[in-house]
């Protein structure tokens, strides 16, 4: 296996998206409370990248386009809808 190999790729940026998720929630030790909300969404936001990751590589939607705009689109909405949440509560 190289770095060639799609899967090594897909889990190294699964791991570098995870790394950044954990710096955004720790990096606030004194922010103000708009602050937590746009650490909140950009988590989210690097959840859904994560997602179209493990999707796309891992379940080889890559490859049907179709299914990957089908699964994309309501993915997208529920990120949407988590977020729309996450910022009104």
């Amino acid at each position: 296996m190289t770095t060639r190999d799609p899967l090594i790729r897909a889990w190294l940026a699964l791991v570098a998206l995870s790394a950044v998720a954990t710096a955004v929630s720790l990096f606030r030790p004194a922010s103000p409370p708009w602050a937590a909300t746009a650490a909140g969404a950009v988590i989210l936001v690097l959840a859904w990248l994560k997602a179209r990751v493990i999707l796309d590589r891992y379940l080889g939607l890559a490859g049907v386009p179709s299914a990957r705009r089908g699964f994309g689109a309501g993915l997208g909405a529920f990120a949407l809808a988590a977020l729309v949440l996450y910022a009104l509560g």
